[in-house]
Order: structure tokens, then sequence, then C-alpha cells
């Protein structure tokens, strides 16, 4: 989650609007007044000449041309299914407050992606419609064979299921072979170490040139909670009644970024805020960029860049890996006036048939096991391997019942470990004395 998207959600407080919202109308994740009928259990004897549109929702940008091949393979399997595809970004918030107002109003898309950081309040809302029996009955889907247990566990409460993997996202470090050539430095290798990533940072930096050897972006998932997880610290407890902001081991994972940033190889936070680490990578101001998998399509679209990038594994410290996996979901909104079509395409986009589409569109990972390596190929001249070698070490993505609220107030004190104006272990003790009362609130 960016920055904007935490400024939005301590600004308007979502989550508290949307949980008192959806509470009112809640169907309790079954199909709800004013769906249609309780849908079959099964979709394999699905028969119908019935004219149907279904509306799926999306928030991908890079992702509308392959979404909207999948909705026409899925036509030509069911030509009474038409599927419509509705793009709205994400990155300002624009997407949940869409789908919260829709939801709310009863006028939801009848499919939608869906992400661990909101799963618990639609489902907790009674707007997304349980899986559980479709997925016992496919024909199409293992849940446990076909998919990491990772991504399975985001959507999966009190034994119901909400939502069929669509994709899942790592990172790796993206680096400009012609800063590393001006500067005579080896690339680096996918067993290199955060010693040695920072000597080459150094050896990047120009500032005469203005460049960066690499950027301290205050972001979790593509920053420091791989940091965290390869120094042995931690989010969130197992049982999510805890959290590890005041860890030392979790600390260290914080302090190795804001010492880059210290020692003036990286931008500041308020350079970076007003130039993202993308724009500088994208502009060959930037030597290296630990980036998510998803902007792999977005890079190799840049005429001017795709010729000169490679791809390495995140480096280790004192031997140990670390990194960061977060997932993204399709569900059904309970209330859909067409459940029966809306469960058969959710179905289907978890099939082998339609993950390979969309693996071989280069865009994102597959959830499915069998269709992951179909990424690294869409970009042969890349080491896209990278993104999937580390899967095994890498953290959740830390998702609970608070998780806006803990964002916010990590958002908040952070800022100031950034700017210099509080100490990480400072921080870390405050960030805990705030969270964890909300955790112990949350799951008592």
């Amino acid at each position: 989650m960016n920055k904007k998207t935490w400024k939005k959600i301590a600004a308007v407080g979502v989550c508290v609007c949307m949980t008192a919202g959806f509470t009112a109308c809640s169907g309790g994740g079954k199909s709800g007044e004013g769906a249609s009928e309780e849908p079959a259990k099964s979709t394999k004897d699905y028969k119908s000449d019935k004219e149907v549109t279904l509306r799926y929702a999306i928030w991908g940008a890079t992702q509308q041309e392959v979404s909207k091949e999948l909705a026409d393979a899925f036509h030509e399997k069911y030509p009474n299914i038409t599927v419509e595809v509705e793009y709205t970004p994400q990155n300002t918030g624009e997407y949940w407050t869409k789908l919260e107002s829709s939801c709310t109003g009863g006028s939801a898309p009848d499919v939608f992606w869906m992400n661990g950081v909101h799963a618990d309040t639609y489902i907790e809302g009674g707007m997304m419609l349980s899986l559980s029996d479709l997925v016992e009955d496919s024909e199409l889907i293992d849940w446990k064979e076909d998919f990491p247990a990772t991504l399975t566990a985001q959507y999966e409460r009190d034994g119901e299921i909400y939502a069929i993997p669509k994709d899942f996202d790592t990172i790796a470090v993206w680096y400009n072979k012609q800063i590393f050539d001006e500067a005579g430095v080896e690339y680096p290798s996918d067993d290199w170490t955060w010693e040695e990533m920072v000597e080459t940072a150094r050896k990047l930096t120009n500032k005469e040139k203005g460049i960066y050897g690499i950027t301290a972006e205050m972001n979790g998932q593509q920053y420091y909670y791989p940091t965290i997880s390869a120094n042995g610290g931690y989010i969130l407890a197992e049982d999510n009644e805890s959290c590890g902001y005041d860890d030392k081991n979790t600390m260290k994972g914080l302090s190795c970024w804001t010492e880059l940033m210290e020692e003036g190889l990286s931008p500041s936070l308020q350079q970076l805020t007003d130039t993202p680490s993308s724009t500088l990578f994208e502009s060959g101001k930037l030597g290296m960029l630990w980036a998510g998998s998803w902007n792999t399509a977005s890079y190799m679209k840049n005429e001017q860049l795709r010729d000169y990038v490679g791809v390495a594994e995140l480096p280790s410290f004192d031997g140990k890996n670390g990194n960061c996996i977060n997932g993204l979901g399709i569900g059904v909104y309970s209330k859909s006036k067409n459940l029966d079509e809306a469960r058969l395409f959710v179905e289907w986009l978890g099939s082998k048939e339609a993950q390979e589409i969309q693996g071989k569109s280069g865009t994102v990972i597959s959830a499915r096991v069998d269709c992951q390596s179909l990424f690294t190929e869409s970009y042969p001249e890349l080491n896209l391997q990278a993104y999937l070698n580390q899967v095994d070490v890498a953290m959740p993505y830390p998702c609970s019942k608070v998780t806006n609220e803990m964002l916010t107030i990590e958002y908040d004190y952070l800022t100031k470990v950034y700017t210099g104006e509080m100490s990480v272990e400072d921080a870390g003790k405050k960030i805990a004395e705030e969270v964890n009362p909300l955790l112990e609130e949350a799951y008592k």
C-alpha cells in the first residue's frame, strides 16, 4: 500500500466507515436480500439460455487488456453470458470508495477483485458470497493442490472460502545496466548480500549527475517488510493478537533503510514524495530499485528503459533471505442478481485455462502453481525467476481486522523516523503501544 493510500485511510477512516455501513445490510456471506435465488451447489450442470451480463470490477491498469481477453474467452464458452470489465484505479483509494458505495447501495459489480487488507471488512459485512460449496464440488479447482497455502489463507474465515486466488506478487531488485556500465560496476548476482548491495549503491551514486544508487522508500511491501523478514522480525504474531514493531529484529529491518538515506545513497523522504522511485528509475536517475512483480509490464513498455534493465533476487542478511508475498483474489457479490453465472465465471477464472491466459500476458504471476512459470517466460531476457525463487521465504503481507488502523499508525510514526525526528527504537515502541490494544480488542 503506497503513501497516498495511507494518507487517505488516515483522513477518512475507511475501515470504520465501511464496517459500519455494511453491518446494517449484512447478508452473512450467503446470498442476501435482493439477490437471485440461492445458487446451485455445483456449476457442473449449468444450463441456461438466458442472456446475462456480468459486471467485473478490477483495478489494475496494465491488466485491462488481459481482463477483457479473459471475458471474451469465457463468453465463447458460455455465449449467453457477457462480461463487462469495469476498471477503477486503486492508488488513490477510488476503487475501494466506489466498491464500498455500490455494496452499501445494493448495486455492486457481480464479481470483483479483493485483497487481504480489505477482505475482513467485506466478509464480515456480508458482501462476499461463500464459495465453499463451489470449491468443494469443482472439477476445475483443487483448493489445496492448485494454490499456495499463503494465498488461500487470505480468503478463508471460520472454515468458509470467500475468494478464488487470482495472482500474487513478490519483490526483486531492478537495476539500470547503463548506470552500472558507466560506473564500471558488476551487475548484481542472485546470491549477493545486503552489504554488497550497499557498497554497490555507494559506487553508483553520483550527485553531480543527479544519480542515486538506490532508494529507501517508506513502503512496507516493497522495502522494509522483506528486510524485517530477513532479519528475523515480524509485523503480526501468528495469532494476530499482537504486533512485532518493538521487536529488536524488526527494528534492524527498518533501520537498514534509514541508514541508506542518512548516508545520502537514497533521496530524502521529501524528494521521494515529490518524485517517486519508479519515476527516477524510468528517467535514468536511479541505479537500483526494489520493485514488485506487478511493475514488470509497465517497465518493459518504456522503450528508453527496456533494453537496459536487469533483475536480481533480494540480497541476504547473514545468509538469510526475506521477501513479502501478497495475493489478489476474486469474489462474488452476495446480492448479485446473477449468482449462478457469477460463480461460474469466478470458478473458471481460477482454472488452468484462464490462469494460463493471464500468465502469458506477463502482467502478473498467476496464483496457480502450474501456471506461475508462464510469468518468467513472458520476458525471457529478464531474470524474472528472481520473483519466484524467494516465495518460500516470503513474509505474508500483514493483514488483520485492524489493518487500516495499523497502517495509519505505522505511517505516522515512520514518517518521523524517515525525516530524522524520531529514532527507530522509539517509533517501534510507540507503534506497538497503540497497535497492540487494537489487536487485542479485535481478536478477544
